[in-house]
C-alpha cells in the first residue's frame, strides 16, 4: 500500500497521520528521549498544542518500510502530539511529509541537523558521530558533513569513550562535557574519572552543584603533601631559640644562624610549595 493510502488526509505536500501509526525504530536516533530537559520540552509542546493547535509545528519526517511507517525527524513533535491528542486536543492527527528510506548513516547525520529546536546534548551529538565512525566515516568525513573542524569531532570521540561514571557526570550537570573532554584528552580516561569523580564529592560537600576546573585545581592543591612539621618544627624552634640567644655583640655568630634559618625555610619551601 502506497504511503499516501495510509494517510487520514493529504494535501499537495503534507500528508496527515495518526502519530500512533508512525512507530520509532530503535537505535536511529542519537537524542535521549528519557533525559529530563526532552521530556519537558515534549510536556511544552504538548501544551502548546493543547492551548493553539498544531499549525506552528512543522511537519516531521517520515519513511515507509514494507506496511509500517517509521519517524526519520521529529520525533520529539510525534511524541508531543500523542501527549496533546491523549489529553484532548481537537487535532486530526500530525503533518508529515514522507521521503524514501535513507541509508543508516544519513539518518544519523540527519539527527544532528534536524533536532526540533532543542539543541543536543554533547553526548547526544558524540553518540552520533560514533555511530557514523561505525559506517566507517573518517573524523574528516563527519567535519566536512556537518560543518565542524575536526578538532570539534574528535573531542566528542573522546567524550563518548570516556567510562560512563564520567558520562554520568556530565549528564547530571555535575561537570560540563568540556571539562569532562579536556581531562580525559590530558590525563586519559581512568585518571580524569578519578580526578572528576573525587573534585565532584568534595564540590557537593560544600553545597556546588557544578565543578569547574577552578575547583579541581583546589582540591588537587588540597591534596598535596603537608609540611612534616614533626621534623622541621623542632630545627626551627632550636635555630629561633639559638637567634634569640645570641649576643648582639656576637654579629658573625648571630648572622650564620640567620643564615642557617633562612637555608632551612629555602628547602621546606622546595618541597611543599603549596603550603607555605
Amino acid at each position: 500500500m502506497a504511503i499516501r493510502d495510509l494517510a487520514i488526509s493529504r494535501g499537495a505536500s503534507t500528508l496527515i497521520f495518526d502519530p500512533l501509526v508512525i512507530q520509532e525504530r530503535s537505535g536511529y536516533n542519537t537524542r535521549d528521549m528519557e533525559s529530563e530537559s526532552t521530556i519537558n520540552h515534549i510536556r511544552e509542546m504538548a501544551n502548546s498544542i493543547l492551548e493553539s493547535g498544531n499549525d506552528q509545528f512543522p511537519p516531521i519526517t517520515i519513511y515507509q518500510e514494507g506496511e509500517s511507517l517509521y519517524v526519520m525527524a521529529g520525533w520529539c513533535r510525534r511524541r508531543a502530539h500523542i501527549l496533546a491528542m491523549e489529553e484532548g486536543a481537537p487535532i486530526k492527527g500530525i503533518m508529515c511529509i514522507s521521503t524514501t528510506k535513507k541509508k543508516p548513516e544519513d539518518i544519523a547525520l540527519n539527527c544532528l541537523s534536524s533536532n526540533d529546536g532543542l539543541p543536543l546534548t554533547a553526548l547526544e551529538k558524540a553518540k552520533a558521530v560514533k555511530k557514523l565512525q561505525s559506517y566507517l566515516w573518517t573524523a574528516s568525513d563527519i567535519a566536512k558533513k556537518t560543518g565542524w573542524s575536526i578538532s570539534t569531532v574528535n573531542n566528542l570521540i573522546a567524550l563518548h569513550d570516556a567510562p560512563d561514571s564520567i558520562h554520568g557526570m556530565v549528564r547530571d550537570g555535575s561537570v560540563s562535557a568540556t571539562l569532562a573532554t579536556k581531562l580525559v584528552k590530558e590525563k586519559g580516561a581512568e585518571a580524569a574519572e578519578k580526578e572528576l569523580t573525587d573534585a565532584v564529592e568534595s564540590s557537593k560537600a560544600t553545597g556546588k552543584r557544578k565543578t569547574t576546573q577552578k575547583d579541581i585545581d583546589c582540591h588537587n592543591r588540597g591534596k598535596q603533601k603537608k609540611v612534616n612539621w614533626s621534623f622541621y618544627g623542632p630545627k626551627l624552634l632550636t635555630l629561633l631559640k639559638a637567634i634569640y640567644e645570641c649576643p648582639i655583640t656576637d654579629k658573625n655568630k648571630l648572622m650564620g644562624k640567620i643564615a642557617d634559618a633562612g637555608e632551612l625555610l629555602a628547602e621546606i619551601e622546595d618541597r611543599y610549595p603549596e603550603e607555605v
